[in-house]
């Protein structure tokens, strides 16, 4: 192994690390919009649970999942356990 390949793993991980930094605080800003929409469901009596909507994100998450080139089993999983969370949060 050369040291250019040793840069390019180098160039490579921080490509990753600033993708993954951009994951998080994507997260970041659901869990916001999670936490105000929790505040206004309670104030209006609203149930936490959207089949309809859930359906639509779903959806969206799969088409999008394509176009991005992610597996599309990856994205569904992904969504489900961030529903599962924002769920939590709107209980709390």
């Amino acid at each position: 192994m050369s040291s250019s390949d040793i840069a390019t793993i180098a160039e490579i991980r921080a490509a990753i690390d600033e993708a993954d930094s951009l994951l998080i605080r994507a997260l970041g800003a659901r869990f916001r919009g999670v936490d105000f929409l929790r505040r206004l469901k309670s104030m209006q009596k609203m149930r936490v649970e959207d089949p309809a909507r859930e359906q639509q994100l779903k959806d969206k998450w799969k088409k999008e999942a394509r176009e991005a080139k992610v597996p599309e089993h990856l994205a569904l999983l992904m969504l489900d356990f961030i529903l599962s969370e924002s769920k939590k949060i709107q209980e709390s």
